[in-house]
């Protein structure tokens, strides 16, 4: 069917039983999966619509794209309205500051069983879910060349399956592959997102995208089936009718600080890419009665460089650990300190076993054996001398102290001054670094030797540290179509949701896989809304 662009009326008579509008601040409150009588929320016999879509898609990183580009190329016809809330027609989280490499699978078997692995203890993440992300992640490399990529300008990796995948001592790691656009040499495109985004415009005569146009809430029928949205669209109120379903892909919640409190304990902690994703869709998808999952769960936490005043951030990976030690306010070691601002896979000299080797795996860090996530501090300090002063820091001018990210002394009783912890903690700690250091072996957290750089010359430096996060995971509980569910279980009639937004990630977490995600998940809830086999 074609968009209808004039105002249409949605009478009583359809069922229609309540409007919402996110935090009351229009003057009405949220629709309820119960029935409209349970609910808080001002009743309205007739509503007026402004526009009518087949699907309606909330949030225009990849995840959106992916199913933008589903209802235009299997839809037979259908029509879909994007919305995205930033000025950023590839969305405004964090697809775009993403690697951009997508994993996917030959051997989908394997893949799923790697998954399970991954998944561990966390059994509410149920098998059909992980099973059908496997299945699809092997449909992923001909999908996307399928949409008209061009695998000569394209890089494909571990295609042989010769390379373990991050959690390599995990059984069947090696089942993943890697895709992506060179960033740097590319002929056409160096993102997937850009890709993606090309395809949407390529079918603007189904998809309608509309950006700075954040959705407001979800419109509810009196049996709690979402039957459209309401959005500011630059300042205007917009209802739009949705006539299959809606598909929430609004990303994460990391760039809001009371939800970090309240689900992560790190209110402290830097999101280091899109500032968008602020949890607006959680709390309205949490208004009608959606189930929450996986809350918990983040790509975090490692420490980066803060400036002194709290004002600035060092780019993303441009601080080399290994080239020092670092300490809490207290002028002691308290982890791993190998972090490198980055994941990485094995960062032990040779992989050992999970009990054993050390490392930071897109936050998860060896501790006691295991491989949780670490709380951090808000803040800490790494210790480096000018040996190592050049390797150490190399974003900016290259000058920590020049930048305003470090202090500088010519003693270790100095610099412990400067940045107020015990003087004899401190020295104490580099005297006991330093021991390892030449005895070539870390007694106390175990980082490879290779790491073993002593703090012995100086001038010292102390560069400022927080905590740093990529993204979260937790969201909307879904099921294995895509469907949000509410707190009994069932699906929330006519609402999906893709990507991180509610992702299927629990516990440990493999590389790549956010944006096989978002593309997966993406395609598979618009073909269940459409019906589509």
């Amino acid at each position: 069917m074609k968009k209808v662009t004039t105002r249409r009326s949605f009478v009583a008579a359809t069922g229609l039983g309540m409007l919402g509008l996110a935090g009351g601040a229009l003057g009405l409150a949220g629709c309820s999966s119960e029935p409209a009588q349970k609910s808080s929320g001002a009743q309205a016999s007739e509503v007026v619509w402004d526009e009518e879509y087949d699907v309606i898609v909330v949030g225009a990183g990849l995840a959106g794209l992916a199913a933008a580009i589903t209802v235009a190329t299997e839809g037979d016809g259908a029509t879909c309205l994007l919305l995205e809330k930033s000025d950023q027609p590839a969305g405004g989280g964090n697809s775009q500051f993403s690697s951009g490499s997508v994993t996917y699978t030959d051997d989908a078997e394997a893949f799923g069983s790697y998954l399970k692995e991954l998944r561990g203890d966390y059994t509410g993440t149920p098998d059909d879910i992980l099973e059908v992300f496997a299945q699809r992640s092997a449909e992923l490399r001909d999908w996307v060349v399928g949409l008209g990529a061009d695998e000569s300008d394209m890089k494909f990796t571990n295609e042989d399956g010769s390379k373990k995948g991050e959690f390599g001592e995990l059984e069947n790691s090696e089942s993943y592959r890697y895709m992506s656009f060179d960033k740097k040499e590319s002929k056409s495109f160096t993102h997937i997102s850009h890709f993606a985004l090309s395809v949407v415009e390529a079918h603007a005569d189904v998809i309608t995208e509309k950006t700075k146009a954040p959705l407001t809430d979800l419109v509810c029928d009196a049996e709690g089936a979402v039957v459209g949205v309401v959005y500011d669209d630059r300042g205007k109120e917009m209802k739009a009718k949705a006539n299959k379903g809606v598909i929430m892909c609004c990303g994460g919640f990391e760039n809001d600080t009371v939800m970090r409190q309240d689900y992560l304990s790190a209110p402290h902690a830097h999101p280091v890419a899109g500032i968008n994703n602020t949890g607006d869709g959680h709390r309205i998808c949490a208004k009608i009665g959606a189930d929450m999952w996986h809350m918990h769960s983040c790509a975090g936490f490692w420490t980066n460089a803060v400036s002194l005043d709290g004002e600035k951030y060092c780019a993303y990976r441009k601080i080399n650990k290994q080239n020092g030690i670092t300490v809490g306010i207290n002028g002691r070691r308290f982890f791993m300190d190998y972090d490198m601002a980055v994941s990485g896979w094995p960062q032990s000299d040779e992989l050992v076993s999970l009990e054993g080797d050390v490392g930071c795996r897109h936050g998860h860090q060896q501790f006691g054996g295991e491989w949780p996530l670490l709380p951090l501090p808000s803040v800490m300090w790494f210790v480096y001398d000018q040996d190592h002063a050049e390797d150490a820091y190399t974003d900016g001018s290259g000058d920590p102290v020049a930048d305003g990210f470090a202090v500088s002394a010519d003693s270790i009783e100095e610099l412990a001054a400067l940045i107020d912890v015990p003087e004899s903690e401190l020295r104490e700690t580099v005297d006991l670094w330093n021991s390892y250091c030449e005895g070539g072996k870390d007694l106390s957290f175990h980082r490879p030797p290779s790491t073993l750089n002593p703090v012995a010359n100086g001038p010292f430096y102390a560069m400022k540290c927080c905590c740093e996060l990529l993204n979260t995971d937790g969201g909307p509980r879904r099921n294995a179509k895509a469907q949000i569910l509410d707190t009994a279980g069932e699906p929330i009639p006519n609402l999906y949701s893709a990507g991180e937004f509610g992702s299927l990630w629990a516990h440990l977490y493999q590389g790549s896989c956010n944006l096989s995600e978002c593309l997966v998940f993406g395609r598979v809830a618009v073909q269940s809304a459409l019906g589509i086999a």
